[in-house]
C-alpha cells in the first residue's frame, strides 16, 4: 500500500476542509461580507456549522501531516526556511494581488486604503491571517520536538494542556484589541491546541482512540453539536466567556473522531490535492463569481452560491496547473 493510500482518509478530510472554507467565504462570515445575507437565514445557520470546524480541522490535519515527517535534529534552520518559503512567500504574493484587485474592481467588499497595503504583511488580512499563524505554530512545534517534549504520550498530554492554556490567555487577556496582533500571533495561540491534537492523534492513536475513549469523545462531540443549536437560538451565548473556553474541548473531541476514521473519497482527495492553492486564491473566485452574476442581473442565492463556489475551486486549480510549468511561477504561487 502506498503512502498516499495509507493517508487517503486524511487527504479526503483535507478536501472537505478546504471545501468548507470556500463555502464559508462564499456565504460570508458576517452579513456585510460574501453574499451579504443577514440573520435569520438557512445560509447563516450553515455558516455557523462551518465556522465551528473549518479552521480547527485544517490545523489538526497540518499537525497530523507534520507528525509523518517531523523536524529532525540539526535541521531546524532548514525546516523553518522551507516553511517560510512554503507559507510566507505565497501568502505575500496572493495577498498583494487580492488587495490590489479588490481595490480597483467595482462591487467588491471591504476595500482597503492603498496607503495601508503594508499592513497586510504585518497584521491579519482577510483569509491570509492563517498562514503567518501556521508559520508560528511550526516554529513552536520545532522547539517542542527539538527538546523531545512530545516523544511520549505523557509529554504530549502536558504540551496539549499548555497549548490550551495559551488559548485561554488569548481569549481572556488578548482579545480586547489593546495589543497589536503582529504576524497573527493571536491566531496561532487560538489554533495551536488543534495542531498539537493532530500531532498526538497521529503519534499516539492507540492510546487516544480506544473503545472507552471513543464513547467519551462521541459524547463530547454531541455536546458540541447541541451547543451550536444553543448558539443559534440564543446568539448572546457566543459572547459568554465560559462557552468560548469550553467550545475548543468539544471541537477537539470531534477532530479526534474525524482524524481516526477511515472514510475516503476520490473527489475530495482530488480537491484536497489542490487545497493550498485553493486556500490562497479562492477569494478571487468567490468575489468574481458573485460580481459576474450580479452584473448579469442574477439574484438567485442558490445560483450565486453554486457558481461562486465552482469558480473558487476551479480558478485556483487552473492557476496551479499553469504555474507548475514555470519554476518562478511555481515558487511564487506555492513556495516550492
Amino acid at each position: 500500500m502506498t503512502q498516499t493510500n495509507k493517508n487517503s482518509h486524511i487527504e479526503t478530510l483535507r478536501g472537505i476542509a478546504i471545501l468548507l472554507v470556500v463555502i464559508g467565504h462564499v456565504i460570508g462570515s458576517t452579513p456585510e461580507g460574501g453574499m451579504r445575507i443577514d440573520f435569520p437565514s438557512p445560509w447563516r445557520y450553515l455558516y455557523l456549522w462551518i465556522d465551528y470546524i473549518q479552521m480547527p480541522l485544517f490545523t489538526a490535519i497540518a499537525g497530523w501531516v507534520y507528525a509523518l515527517k517531523p523536524v529532525k535534529a540539526g535541521s531546524s534552520g532548514t525546516f523553518m526556511k522551507r516553511k517560510a518559503y512554503r507559507l510566507l512567500v505565497p501568502m505575500a504574493v496572493a495577498a498583494t494581488l487580492y488587495f490590489l484587485i479588490q481595490y480597483i474592481t467595482p462591487g467588491t467588499n471591504q476595500k482597503g486604503n492603498l496607503a495601508d497595503i503594508w499592513r497586510i504583511y504585518v497584521f491579519p488580512y482577510t483569509i491570509y491571517w492563517y498562514l503567518p499563524s501556521l508559520f508560528l505554530m511550526f516554529a513552536a512545534i520545532r522547539m517542542i520536538d527539538a527538546n523531545k517534549w512530545m516523544d511520549k504520550f505523557g509529554g504530549w498530554a502536558i504540551c496539549l494542556v499548555y497549548a490550551f492554556a495559551g488559548l485561554v490567555v488569548q481569549k481572556i487577556f488578548l482579545s480586547d484589541g489593546q495589543i497589536p496582533n503582529l504576524f497573527s500571533f493571536m491566531g496561532a495561540m487560538a489554533q495551536f491546541p488543534y495542531f498539537v491534537a493532530g500531532v498526538g492523534i497521529r503519534r499516539f492513536s492507540k492510546q487516544i482512540i480506544t473503545h472507552k475513549t471513543s464513547v467519551a469523545l462521541s459524547s463530547l462531540a454531541i455536546v458540541g453539536v447541541l451547543s451550536l443549536q444553543l448558539e443559534w437560538f440564543y446568539p448572546a451565548v457566543s459572547k459568554d466567556l465560559l462557552y468560548g473556553l469550553t467550545r475548543p474541548l468539544w471541537v477537539m473531541a470531534t477532530l479526534a473522531l474525524l482524524l481516526s476514521q477511515s472514510y475516503s473519497s476520490r473527489l475530495f482527495m482530488w480537491i484536497g490535492s489542490y487545497a493550498y492553492i485553493i486556500y490562497l486564491y479562492h477569494g478571487f473566485g468567490t468575489s468574481g463569481g458573485r460580481i459576474i452574476l450580479n452584473r448579469l442581473g442574477v439574484s438567485s442565492e442558490i445560483l450565486i452560491f453554486m457558481f461562486a463556489t465552482a469558480m473558487a475551486i476551479f480558478i485556483p486549480v487552473i492557476l496551479q496547473r499553469i504555474a507548475n510549468r514555470n519554476k518562478i511561477l511555481r515558487f511564487l504561487t506555492s513556495g516550492t
